[in-house]
């Protein structure tokens, strides 16, 4: 059965051609799949400007290990601009896509960060290589320390072709970082092919170095819940999601600050 289901999974994707958002990175899972204000989140950069890192995550879709996506990171500084470069992989010999992406925060003042980007993407199927380029643009506005908004625009701009089908993805996601060690996250995200996707979160932080998580995505219905850990200058996070039709999918990542 569930070799049906990956060849099923591999044809579709196959005949569409099409590189989806996916959020791998188990802290942003962890909260009902709300990226953009993690560490470690490759998708909607988070460029940390007070550090140096890199980061891997792994993440088994529906327990199809045969289908796992792997991405990793590195953030850094060139003339104070910070960088955030990125890879990812995803598939098997029958069908496989790759990108490379490079973020840079060209802009910062009162609150208001400005974060363009750009995609490299690779596709190999039975049908052949495919190759194609995404741009990005993702705004992060602080209104408090306690409140703050992404808006993130991928593939604002995409080179298509007949052959390879590049959606452009919305994100409008909101932190609230609450008193006694609750943080509530919200979000939507819509893309041109699909209806949009309501998110929300909750983190609770018991300890400076452990935090516990639980989220909901409507429509598709998923619950997810995870936890981080951080020692010195390594952290943990694991996390998880349960479609209501599907199986379990698993998501775990490290990161290491210099």
């Amino acid at each position: 059965m569930k070799k049906s289901l990956i060849l099923i999974m591999i044809l579709f994707v196959s005949l569409s051609a099409s590189f989806e958002s996916v959020v791998i990175n188990p802290a942003a899972v962890s909260i009902g799949n709300i990226s953009g204000f993690k560490k470690g989140d490759l998708m909607i950069p988070f460029i940390d400007t007070k550090s140096i890192s890199v980061t891997g995550n792994y993440f088994i879709p529906f327990g199809l290990s045969e289908l796992a996506m792997q991405e990793a990171g590195a953030s850094f500084m060139i003339k104070n601009i910070p960088f955030l470069v990125s890879g990812t992989n995803f598939g098997n010999a029958e069908y496989r896509e790759n990108s490379f992406s490079v973020a840079a925060q060209v802009y910062e003042f009162e609150g208001i960060r400005i974060v363009p980007g750009i995609s490299y993407y690779s596709l190999n199927d039975v049908l052949g290589a495919k190759t194609s380029f995404g741009a990005d643009l993702t705004a992060v506005y602080r209104f408090t320390q306690s409140l703050a908004a992404v808006v993130s625009v991928q593939n604002i701009y995409a080179l298509e072709t007949d052959e390879i089908d590049i959606p452009m993805t919305m994100h409008f996601n909101f932190e609230y970082l609450a008193p006694a060690g609750f943080n509530v996250y919200t979000g939507v995200e819509k893309d041109d092919k699909n209806d949009a996707i309501f998110k929300t979160g909750l983190e609770y932080v018991p300890l400076k170095y452990f935090t516990v998580s639980m989220g909901y995505n409507f429509d598709p219905q998923l619950i997810t819940a995870g936890f981080s850990i951080e020692y010195g200058n390594i952290s943990f996070s694991y996390g998880m999601s349960w479609h209501f039709d599907l199986e379990d999918s698993h998501s775990a990542g490290i990161i290491y600050e210099f």
